[in-house]
């Protein structure tokens, strides 16, 4: 009977306890689903902002661009759906509230980038499959400080990329780097979030295609002042600490070759024309090079003819094994600055290959890059 009368007591003032605590109302937040693939193929969006007078969406899916206006319901939920079927892929997408951007708070998939975070979501399906989570061996993710003599003494991050088994591979081998830049606006993060570089390297390595590599990510972006999209790299702070810090960090931090053979440069847009700058002005660091939705605007190309004419001629360029320009299409708004390069190139008779796609400037072009030369790597 005692045990039984204690168990009352305990049950009364815990009920007590917790009746002290005010109970908020409920809302239809509460159990909002904020992106939703509807059964014809269509997405809804919806955030609840009852007291919110106007609310837009807009992202890389389409109708995504520009803006669209979500309508209000009775209850203060704001919805918008696509006019169209949303295929099967990682799209980025931000809600903006009366004219504040505003971080989806039901959704904890994100895409971070230099200036703050935009929210993602996937649409299942078998294009999406090379970029999908799926249970095969996953490699690590690592961020990295490094102190940055090129910068001032700056601390810098970078993210870097192990391959499944890395423990015992680098046990037996000195790995190849590959140096993957993002574009202007994001940052070291941007490649293993919206990028999904992490995952499609690891399905690429489910089915036997790619050679263990280790792939580095540093920061773009600067607080020195610099060109980065002018002529040659010494026009960008970026490509100084990359040349006098990062390289020799990584090769000093982790097992891997310093070779030339075994080192690779690829990069989007900012990224694309700094990886370009450190390819063309230090053809003897890197073999293969793989620039994706870049081109260099008209005055860095009457630069380059009037300045750098030597620098173009080098024939340590046509060297290298894989020289792959890629773009998203017509729609890539460095379009017509890629076809003015590649004309420059063919007149210093630069060897390379091309690749139009889709995707426009956007990850959708940029991920499936990735997946189509990491396995041209060091074979």
């Amino acid at each position: 009977m005692k045990k039984i009368t204690f168990a009352f007591v305990t049950l009364a003032v815990t009920t007590s306890v917790f009746a002290q605590f005010p109970q908020r109302p409920p809302t239809p937040n509460d159990t909002l689903k904020s992106v939703r693939q509807l059964a014809d193929g269509k997405v809804k969006f919806s955030i609840y902002a009852p007291k919110a007078s106007e609310v837009t969406v807009s992202g890389d899916f389409p109708n995504g661009f520009p803006a669209a206006k979500l309508q209000k319901d009775e209850v203060g939920v704001w919805s918008f759906t696509t006019a169209t079927r949303v295929s099967p892929n990682v799209y980025t997408y931000d809600f903006n509230v009366d004219g504040l951007k505003v971080f989806d708070p039901k959704n904890a998939q994100y895409k971070e980038s230099n200036s703050g975070f935009s929210n993602l979501f996937e649409v299942k399906g078998a294009e999406n499959d090379f970029q999908t989570l799926k249970d095969v061996p996953h490699g690590k993710i690592e961020k990295v400080l490094y102190k940055s003599t090129a910068l001032e003494g700056a601390s810098r991050r970078l993210h870097v990329y192990l391959p499944p088994n890395y423990d015992e591979i680098s046990k037996k081998e000195k790995l190849p780097v590959l140096y993957l830049f993002h574009g202007g606006g994001d940052n070291d993060a941007s490649w293993t979030t919206i990028g999904r570089a992490n995952l499609i390297l690891d399905n690429l390595y489910a089915q036997g295609k790619l050679k263990p590599m280790i792939v580095v990510m540093p920061a773009g972006h600067t607080h020195i002042q610099g060109f980065f999209m002018g002529a040659g790299a010494q026009q960008d702070p970026f490509c100084r600490d990359m040349i006098q810090d990062v390289i020799p960090f990584v090769e000093k931090t982790y097992p891997v070759s310093n070779k030339r053979e075994h080192r690779a440069i690829a990069g989007l847009s900012m990224g694309g024309i700094q990886a370009i700058n450190l390819a063309l002005w230090h053809p003897d660091l890197f073999s293969q090079v793989f620039p994706m939705s870049t081109g260099y605007f008209p005055n860095a190309i009457a630069e380059i003819k009037e300045k750098y004419g030597d620098v173009m001629r080098n024939k340590t360029i046509n060297s290298f094994k894989n020289f792959k320009i890629y773009m998203g299409g017509e729609a890539d708004i460095a379009y017509q600055n890629n076809l003015n390069m590649m004309k420059m190139f063919d007149e210093f008779g630069i060897k390379y290959t091309y690749e139009n796609g889709v995707g426009a400037h956007t990850f959708l072009a940029w991920r499936q890059n990735l997946k189509d030369f990491a396995p041209l790597l060091f074979k």
